[in-house]
């Protein structure tokens, strides 16, 4: 079974070592934040969101074969304002299981970090 790597980042100091995302000829993964972090929590699921699906599909996959999806949002009073971007983006004919919860990411800028899985 071959992997294929999206992005590594390779940490300095007290960084860590880390590969955004994996995929196999079965499963897909990635976890990312906003390449720029100066947008809000929507702004910035926007910029995430497509960056998955541009590599789902480089993978073969896409939004419908989307498995599971978990969210951290900095401020969850930003709920409604991330569900408004996830409803338009997300395939409603493949709609997967969702969690959303709150969470302090490493970096203050960072309004969401979002993780999703998908079947290849």
């Amino acid at each position: 079974m071959e992997l294929r790597e999206l992005g590594r980042i390779d940490g300095a100091g007290h960084q860590p070592r880390i590969c955004l995302g994996k995929a196999s000829d079965k499963l897909a993964s990635v976890c990312l934040t906003a390449p720029d972090k100066g947008g809000d929590v929507k702004d910035q699921s926007l910029q995430i969101l497509n960056i998955i699906d541009d590599y789902f599909q480089s993978v073969g996959s896409s939004r419908k074969d989307i498995l599971m999806v978990q969210v951290w949002l900095f401020d969850i009073s930003e709920y409604d304002a991330f569900c408004e971007v996830w409803n338009d983006w997300i395939d409603p004919e493949g709609v997967p299981a969702l969690s959303v919860v709150t969470g302090h990411a490493a970096r203050r800028d960072c309004a969401v970090e979002i993780r999703a899985y998908a079947a290849c």
